[in-house]
């Protein structure tokens, strides 16, 4: 597996690309914001040799969704998150003067629904589905159990794309759009922190961590 992390937009969003050897690629929150972050993502898809097969939000507030109309245009794939979530894309407007965060094309309509237990799944490279309400009502977070060799280093530990539920000595905000504070405590200590210690984690802002590490905190 090919692991590919950008920043993006104003918000410093982390946005993933996951490809394998077959040539296959899951994104997971592109969200690019600008011509330029557009064509960084496009440029290393191209010269990766990927194709784009699935397009993943963790949750759907602005900042993560920014570049799903240029990946749907481009690539033919339309954004999935849980349905608890879609509300948000009706809020878009909304949020843009909120957070002060220009809108240049809205996200289309999600075309999956991804709920907890689903598993998203390309040659080699299988996430399951994790729902932790309490940053948005639909929160997901994306587990690789067995990733394997990833860009030439072999036998990685459990990957976790965490979205903004868990950060680096941090969690997500609970006061936007329907959060919740004990909800997104009780779903971080019952499905995250349970997960094994070695697991890296990749949050949706900020660096890298670890279960282990976070486990501190609670």
């Amino acid at each position: 597996m090919t692991l590919k992390q950008f920043t993006f937009n104003p918000f410093g969003v982390n946005g993933f690309v996951l490809g394998n050897d077959s040539g296959d690629a899951i994104l997971i929150d592109p969200s690019a914001s600008n011509e330029r972050e557009e064509a960084a993502l496009s440029d290393y898809l191209e010269k990766s040799g990927l194709s784009v097969k699935r397009l993943l939000n963790t949750h759907l507030h602005l900042d993560h969704v920014l570049g799903n109309a240029f990946a749907a245009r481009t690539y033919g794939v339309a954004p999935e998150a849980h349905e608890e979530d879609a509300f948000l894309l009706d809020l878009q407007e909304e949020q843009s003067q909120m957070f002060g965060l220009p809108l240049r094309e809205p996200s289309p309509a999600l075309g999956n629904y991804l709920a907890e237990g689903d598993t998203v799944e390309i040659p080699g490279i299988r996430l399951q589905v994790i729902h932790v309400a309490g940053h948005s009502p639909g929160g997901l977070a994306f587990y690789c159990e067995k990733p394997g060799t990833v860009n030439g280093q072999e036998d990685v530990p459990p990957l976790l794309f965490a979205g903004d539920i868990l950060f680096a000595g941090s969690r997500g905000r609970s006061d936007l759009f329907g959060g919740d504070e004990e909800a997104l405590v009780s779903g971080i200590k019952s499905k995250l922190l349970t997960l094994p210690g070695e697991t890296v984690v990749f949050p949706g802002h900020g660096p890298m961590t670890t279960i282990a590490s976070e486990k501190r905190w609670y």
